[in-house]
């Protein structure tokens, strides 16, 4: 069962270049996206790098005003 941890491997979540959480696999991806009210307008882009999953596209208005209040802060 060694190789358990290492394919359960944390990875980063970014949405359009903003950091929102940590997952290790799809479905926490998108369970996160849920938690943190992140919506999408029509299906995002979608790509998993060695340490990070990434997603990109049009967002809610509501998450607009988020990511802009993170990136004014960062």
């Amino acid at each position: 069962m060694q190789g358990t941890a290492e394919r359960m491997l944390v990875k980063k979540v970014y949405v359009n270049d903003v950091l929102i959480g940590q997952a290790s696999t799809w479905a926490e991806v998108y369970r996160l996206l849920g938690v943190e009210g992140v919506h999408f307008m029509g299906k995002p882009g979608a790509a998993e790098g060695p340490s990070a999953f990434y997603l990109s596209g049009a967002i809610a208005r509501r998450l607009e005003h988020l990511v802009r209040a993170v990136d004014e802060t960062g």
